[in-house]
């Protein structure tokens, strides 16, 4: 109900895959599935018997799709070609994952989520390295000024 409000015509492009039984596996993370259909739709903690696909993958992989919105294939197993329209579907809508991580997780994972996801602009990174370079300078000037202080006293 959640995504239907956010993503108002994201069920219409569902109806047509009706009905969906499907796994997800994120180490890590507990395993979930989803039964899906035109009037009933379940979260569950446990993994479907006969699911119509699996999606298995690693933390990194989860994070990586949330943020391009592709789904390797490599990490899909059932029926493939389902599980493409699905999460293409999904991919093409305009839900704000910020938002339900917001009402749902609270501020930090918001704020993480946000981080991630968030692409620095080309003035930052040029501050950045700026910042970054001045940083590695003072070290080497360090570096230098003890060399130095220790050719003048070599036995303490």
């Amino acid at each position: 109900m959640e995504i239907s409000s956010v993503s108002p015509g994201l069920s219409k492009k569902f109806e047509g895959l009706y009905p969906l039984k499907f796994n997800i596996e994120i180490s890590a993370l507990p395993d979930v599935s989803l039964t899906l259909s035109s009037d009933d739709q379940k979260l569950n903690f446990f993994k479907h018997k006969d699911p119509q696909f699996s999606l298995r993958l690693d933390i990194f992989e989860a994070l990586n799709a949330l943020k391009n919105k592709q789904v390797p294939t490599k990490c899909i197993s059932g029926d493939i070609e389902t599980a493409i329209v699905f999460f293409g579907a999904i991919a093409s809508s305009s839900i704000d994952i910020e938002l339900l991580v917001y009402k749902y997780f609270g501020d930090i994972p918001t704020i993480i989520l946000r981080k991630m996801f968030v692409k620095p602009s080309k003035k930052e990174s040029i501050e950045d390295n700026d910042q970054i370079n001045k940083l590695l300078k003072s070290f080497r000037d360090i570096s230098i000024r003890l060399d130095r202080i220790e050719q003048k006293f070599p036995n303490q």
